[in-house]
């Protein structure tokens, strides 16, 4: 009796599933990783996204909170500010030190913000 060979070209292929990118305004991103050092690098880097595109520039370390990020000082809130104050759940608080950048246009004012990306740190 002849036994029969397996057929693997009719066996459905496993398909994988590449997790979506932790948001700033997501709170359900947490929960779909479940490291917690990745989580953090996942959102430090979503963070240095959405400040650079809302002109602040970050002058601290890479995954620390509070983050420390320069914007142009102006009449009133920078677009980032604005931005952040829409997302209560990270903390910013507006530091009273000024800063003096050298940038491709000459010397600019920038005001100093500190924003808590996640607490006890």
């Amino acid at each position: 009796m002849a036994t029969a060979k397996q057929r693997l070209d009719k066996r459905p292929r496993p398909i994988r599933q590449k997790l979506s990118p932790v948001a700033l305004d997501d709170p359900e991103s947490f929960l779909r990783i479940t490291d917690e050092k990745q989580y953090r690098a996942e959102l430090w880097l979503a963070f240095a996204r959405f400040a650079r595109e809302r002109g602040g520039i970050i002058v601290s370390r890479p995954s620390a909170s509070p983050a420390r990020v320069l914007v142009p000082l102006g009449d009133g809130d920078s677009q980032l500010e604005i931005a952040m104050c829409a997302l209560p759940k990270y903390r910013v608080t507006k530091l009273m030190s000024t800063a003096t950048r050298l940038s491709q246009n000459g010397f600019r004012e920038m005001a100093e913000l500190e924003i808590t990306l996640w607490p006890g740190s």
